[in-house]
């Protein structure tokens, strides 16, 4: 998710990607709660641990935002 994080930001100026190295930052790790890795945490809001197929990043960023899903793509699938 990083990579895509990270492609996100380039391409949109409102959008910035960190990545931390929990072993290295344990005050920050232990903020989060990071008890696994990869975590995830987007704008303090929504989060989650273990990669994710993008489909799901996508809907959690959407759920960050407050954004409801389009009809017909509760499940992730195009209709």
């Amino acid at each position: 998710m990083a990579g895509l994080a990270h492609q996100m930001a380039i391409g949109f100026a409102n959008v910035t990607a960190d990545i931390v190295e929990a072993s290295e930052f344990p005050e920050l790790s232990q903020a989060y709660g990071v008890s696994a890795v990869p975590k995830t945490v987007i704008n303090d809001k929504v989060e989650f641990t273990g990669a994710v197929p993008e489909e799901a990043f996508l809907a959690a960023i959407q759920q960050a935002l407050g954004i409801q899903p389009e009809p017909g793509d509760e499940d992730g699938e195009e209709s």
